[in-house]
C-alpha cells in the first residue's frame, strides 16, 4: 500500500507539472473552426456551437469545475458553483482564481451578471432546481453537459471523450489528449497487477431510508469492472444508474465487499463512513452477508466513483484495498 501511495503521489505531481508546462507550450487560442454538439432537454434536442473559445465560462458542478481546472482553464472561467466536497488538492490554487457564485447554484440574476458565454455541469442545474435551461438558451449561451453525466451506459471512455470535448471547445486539444493518455497508461499499469487475481463481488451503499440507495448500472458499475469488481445488482434488468433496492437483494447477492459512499465533508448530507458501517453491522438481515461477517468495508467519496478527473486515482486505491495489492 505504501508503494502504491508513493506511485499515486508521483503521478499526481507529474500531471500537475505537465499541466503547468502545457500552459506555456499550448496557449489558449481562438477556435479557427466551429465546434458543435447537442443536448436534449425535456425531449427537445437543442444544438449548440462555439466559433471562438469561451472566455467567460461558468461551471455549475464540482465535477465539471475540476475537469476544466485540470485542463488549465481557470483563466477562461467567470464563475463556479456547487463545491459539494473538498476540492482535489492539486487544483486548489487554480480554483482560488475563479469566483464562487454560490454554495449550490446561483440565481439567474447572479449568473447573468457575469456575462457568461458558456456554461457546463450535471443536468440538474439546468432544471427548475437551478436555472432552467430555457432561460439560458434564450440568451444564446451554449450549455455543455458531459455525456458521462447523462448516459445510462456511460463508462470511463465516455468520460475521457468528455475531457477531449472540453479540449475542442476551449482549443486546448493537446492538453486534453495528454491528460487522457496519462490516465489510460496509469489504468493499464493497475490492470496488469490484477491480471491473475479473481474478481470480487461488491455492493455500493450510498444511504438508506428503509431501503438501501445504491448503484445498479452505468458509470460507477462500469468503472469498477475495470478493476475486477462486479456489482451484485448489475444485470438484473433494472434500467437505472442509482436507485433504491431491497435488502433481500443484497443478501441474495452476498457481496464480498461493501463500498460505502462517505459524505462526511459534503454539502449533500453529513452521513459518514463510520456511522454507515455501524448501521450495516447492526442490521440483522445482513448478519450472514460475507462482507459484513468479514468486516470488508471500503470508503469512497461520491466524486471518486462518478464522472470527473478522479476516477483512475480512485480505482488504484480501491483496487489496492479490495485485492490486497
Amino acid at each position: 500500500m505504501k508503494k502504491l501511495s508513493k506511485v499515486l503521489f508521483c503521478c499526481t505531481a507529474l500531471f500537475i507539472l505537465i499541466t503547468g508546462c502545457s500552459k506555456k507550450e499550448e496557449p489558449l487560442m481562438q477556435n479557427t473552426a466551429e465546434v458543435s454538439w447537442s443536448e436534449n432537454f425535456d425531449g427537445n434536442e437543442i444544438k449548440f456551437s462555439v466559433k471562438a473559445s469561451p472566455s467567460r465560462a461558468v461551471s455549475m458542478s464540482m465535477a465539471t469545475t475540476e475537469m476544466m481546472l485540470a485542463l488549465g482553464l481557470e483563466e477562461r472561467m467567470a464563475g463556479t458553483a456547487f463545491l459539494e466536497e473538498e476540492l482535489l488538492p492539486g487544483l486548489k490554487s487554480a480554483y482560488d482564481k475563479v469566483e464562487v457564485l454560490a454554495e449550490k447554484w446561483p440565481s439567474y440574476e447572479i449568473f447573468m451578471s457575469k456575462s457568461p458565454d458558456f456554461v457546463t455541469g450535471w443536468p440538474v442545474p439546468f432544471t427548475k432546481r437551478g436555472i432552467e435551461y430555457s432561460n439560458i438558451v434564450k440568451n444564446n449561451i451554449p450549455i455543455f453537459i458531459p455525456n458521462s453525466m447523462k448516459e445510462i451506459n456511460a463508462d470511463l471512455e465516455t468520460n475521457f471523450n468528455d475531457l477531449l470535448k472540453f479540449g475542442e471547445i476551449f482549443d486546448c486539444r493537446e492538453r486534453a489528449e495528454n491528460f487522457v493518455k496519462m490516465q489510460k497508461e496509469k489504468l493499464s499499469a493497475i490492470q496488469t497487477k490484477l491480471e491473475k487475481l479473481p474478481n470480487k463481488t461488491v455492493f455500493i451503499f450510498d444511504s438508506e431510508d428503509g431501503k438501501p440507495f445504491t448503484v445498479f448500472e452505468g458509470y460507477t458499475a462500469n468503472i469498477l469492472k475495470l478493476i475486477g469488481c462486479e456489482n451484485i445488482l448489475s444485470g438484473k434488468g433494472v434500467e437505472k444508474t442509482w436507485g433504491q433496492a431491497d435488502w433481500e437483494e443484497v443478501v441474495a447477492g452476498n457481496p464480498e465487499v461493501i463500498i460505502i459512499v462517505d459524505y462526511g465533508v459534503s454539502i449533500r448530507n453529513d452521513d459518514d463512513f463510520k456511522g454507515k458501517v455501524e448501521k450495516l453491522k447492526a442490521n440483522p438481515v445482513l448478519k450472514d452477508v460475507s462482507a459484513v461477517k468479514n468486516g470488508k468495508f471500503i470508503r469512497v467519496k461520491l466524486s471518486e466513483i462518478t464522472p470527473g478527473v478522479r476516477t483512475v486515482d480512485a480505482l488504484e486505491r480501491i483496487a489496492s484495498e479490495i485485492h490486497g495489492l
